[in-house]
C-alpha cells in the first residue's frame, strides 16, 4: 500500500510539473523532429547557458563552442527526456556535462578573464544557425543514402569529389551520357526529398 501511494504520488508530482513548466511543450516538438521549438528553447536559454558555460570554462569562445555541444545534445536527447525535472535544470545539466568534456579536451589559460556581464546577443555566434546547417546537412545525407548505388557513386564524384563529367564517366566506365542520365534521375529524386539541390557545370 505505501508503495502504490509513492507512486501516485511521483506520478501526480510528474504531472503538475509537466504542466506547470512551458518548456515541456517545446522538448516535445522537439522529440517530434520540430527544429522551430530549438530555436525558441534556444531564445529562452540561450544567454543564461551561455553565462553559466563562461564561468564553467573560463572564457567566451570556448563558451559558444560547448554551447553549439549543448543544443546539439538536447536536440538528440529530446526523445529521451522524461519530465521528472524542470527543462531548465535539464539544460544546466547538459551544460556542466560538456563543460566537463570541454575542460578535459582543451585546458583554459591560466589568467583567462571572466565575462560576468549579459552576452550582446548581436556579438554572439547563434549556435542553433550552426545546428541548422548540421541538420541540413544530415538530411541530405539520408536522402543520399535512398538512391540506387549508381546514383550515389555519380553524386559522390561529381557533386562532391569535383570531377568532371568525362572523368566520373571514365571511372565508372559508363558513357558520359549514362553518367548525365543518373545525375539527373538523382537530382529528381532529392528535389521530390528536399527541394532544389544544385546542378552539375
Amino acid at each position: 500500500m505505501a508503495t502504490s501511494a509513492n507512486q501516485s504520488h511521483q506520478e501526480g508530482w510528474f504531472m503538475q510539473n509537466r504542466s506547470t513548466d512551458p518548456d515541456q511543450a517545446l522538448i516535445a516538438a522537439m522529440a517530434r523532429g520540430d527544429v522551430a521549438a530549438l530555436h525558441e528553447l534556444y531564445a529562452r536559454h540561450g544567454l543564461s547557458l551561455l553565462n553559466l558555460l563562461i564561468h564553467e570554462v573560463g572564457e567566451r569562445p570556448l563558451a559558444e563552442e560547448v554551447l553549439q555541444d549543448v543544443m546539439m545534445a538536447a536536440w538528440q536527447g529530446a526523445g529521451r527526456f522524461r519530465g521528472e525535472s524542470q527543462v531548465r535544470t535539464w539544460l544546466i545539466a547538459i551544460a556542466k556535462r560538456q563543460a566537463t568534456k570541454a575542460r578535459e579536451r582543451r585546458r583554459p589559460p591560466e589568467h583567462a578573464p571572466l565575462d560576468d556581464d549579459r552576452p550582446d546577443p548581436a556579438d554572439q555566434t547563434n549556435p542553433v544557425a550552426v545546428f541548422d546547417q548540421a541538420v541540413e546537412q544530415d538530411a541530405l545525407q539520408q536522402a543520399i543514402r535512398q538512391l540506387p548505388l549508381e546514383q550515389q557513386e555519380a553524386l559522390e564524384l561529381v557533386f562532391f569529389r569535383g570531377m568532371s563529367g568525362p572523368d566520373a564517366a571514365s571511372q565508372l566506365g559508363v558513357p558520359v551520357n549514362t553518367l548525365k542520365s543518373r545525375l539527373h534521375r538523382a537530382r529528381q529524386t532529392l528535389r521530390q526529398l528536399l527541394g532544389d539541390v544544385p546542378h552539375a557545370e
